[in-house]
């Protein structure tokens, strides 16, 4: 082979390279949390509730699968809260009840692994809350345990998730009825 061939692969092959380089670095650019995408899920969740009210549930379904997919994008846990929160709202409707309360559940789980990776010990304690809403005892504790170890010496912290797991207890208590402890 000529060296001139040879050069004119090497090049080729660098200009590839950069440029798979560069596309998978702007598919990366786009989907991380800056000013202006950060609450794209949130117009979608407004129409959806003005759907909602109007009763029109097929545009209420489409506006929250649109908000979820924002959500989703996004990798903020708060929007996957706010999903979640918004899949149980529509869930008040019959038709979509059966629905409701495993997709609210994708979101709020959603939220818990992006909330501990962003070490948020506000957005686990959020997350926490929300499937305590679900009765999911059992992913209430996990959640509580991430928190705990996330809040570690940080006082405000440490008494966010103190009265999360006091609110828990008491909820927990009055659903098997034991009432609430005596004082």
């Amino acid at each position: 082979m000529s060296m001139r061939l040879i050069t004119a692969r090497v090049l080729l092959g660098t200009l590839g390279s950069l440029f798979l380089t560069g596309t998978a670095m702007a598919s990366f650019v786009l989907r991380r949390p800056d000013g202006s995408s950060t609450r794209a899920w949130t117009s979608h969740l407004e129409r959806m509730d003005a759907a909602l009210v109007a009763q029109d549930i097929s545009l209420a379904e489409r506006a929250w699968l649109q908000g979820y997919q924002q959500a989703l994008g996004s990798r903020r846990w708060e929007g996957m809260v706010e999903a979640g929160d918004a899949a149980l709202r529509i869930g008040a409707d019959v038709k979509s009840r059966r629905l409701a309360a495993p997709r609210a559940r994708q979101a709020y789980l959603t939220a818990l692994v992006r909330a501990r990776g962003q070490r948020s010990v506000d957005g686990v304690v959020r997350t926490a809350e929300a499937f305590a809403r679900l009765g999911d005892r059992e992913v209430v504790e996990q959640a509580l345990r991430i928190a705990r170890d996330l809040a570690g010496t940080d006082p405000e912290a440490e008494a966010r998730v103190r009265a999360v797991v006091d609110q828990s207890t008491r909820v927990s208590g009055a659903a098997h009825g034991l009432g609430t402890p005596e004082r």
